[in-house]
């Protein structure tokens, strides 16, 4: 399989980086307590889908996670309503 350019590539990351804003902060739906601020934007190899790089903050602790943009932009249905996974609190 042949690979997408680092041009493409990267200008696939500009694109996304307006659903998931660098050093903002997020909520997720079903943890409303906790805070996660997005590390950064990246390129899974294999797939190359932008992904989104992120961490716990209230948790010093905790490992930084890695979810697929598509994911993180996904609406839910939790406790019979749609809600979107991530929603943005703070934006630097």
């Amino acid at each position: 399989m042949q690979h997408t350019s680092h041009a493409k590539l990267n200008s696939n990351i500009k694109a996304a980086a307006t659903s998931a804003i660098i050093n903002a902060k997020y909520r997720h739906y079903k943890f409303p307590d906790r805070v996660y601020k997005v590390l950064l934007l990246a390129i899974q190899e294999a797939s190359e889908k932008v992904c989104v790089v992120y961490l716990d903050i209230a948790h010093p602790d905790a490992p930084p996670f890695v979810r697929d943009l598509d994911s993180w932009n996904e609406t839910v249905v939790w406790e019979g309503k749609e809600v979107k996974r991530f929603t943005l609190i703070e934006s630097s």
